[in-house]
């Protein structure tokens, strides 16, 4: 008699726990199904931002660039720190343009008729910073390149420039 009360509370538990099974199935699923759907629509926009990035860097061909390198300029002093002591920078330059850019033959003259102009540019963006900001890396110096080449950009109204690129970068 033990055995068949025990087999029948048994039997009763598990249907309870087949039927709350049951329940839990039925409220979770229409908000796991709003959460599947949100993140798909998520991935979506993502992998069209990534697709028009990589679209447009691949139809770049780096044989297209013409380089136009300045001169390494005098020091440039840099932003007192608060140290008291005067630290300065000492650099090339280099534009990058692209050739099959309709206006390159215009903008190619104007840069090199206009290199005092490009150099003061330079010399009052990199003049802003601080010594221990331009030590920093690669974000300062980035930081730089973007605000020169959109300087650059608007002042020649153009997109033909591609890029600045510094070489012989020294801070002292």
């Amino acid at each position: 008699m033990k055995k068949n009360l025990i087999t029948v509370v048994i039997l009763a538990i598990s249907i309870i726990n087949l039927v709350f099974n049951i329940l839990l199935v039925f409220v979770f699923m229409p908000s796991t199904s709003k959460t599947n759907k949100l993140i798909t629509d998520i991935a979506e926009v993502l992998d069209i931002e990534i697709a028009s990035q990589t679209k447009e860097d691949s139809t770049f061909d780096v044989s297209n660039l013409a380089h136009y390198q300045l001169e390494q300029g005098n020091p440039i002093n840099l932003k007192n720190d608060g140290t008291g002591d005067l630290h300065v920078v000492q650099y090339g330059l280099t534009i990058n343009m692209d050739k099959t850019a309709s206006d390159y033959s215009k903008v190619s003259a104007n840069i090199e008729a206009s290199t005092a102009m490009i150099y003061d540019m330079a010399r009052n963006i990199i003049g802003s910073y601080t010594y221990t900001e331009v030590i920093d890396g690669e974000k300062t110096t980035n930081k730089i390149k973007d605000e020169l080449l959109k300087q650059l950009r608007e002042t020649f109204n153009t997109e033909c420039i591609y890029s600045v690129s510094f070489y012989n970068w020294v801070a002292q």
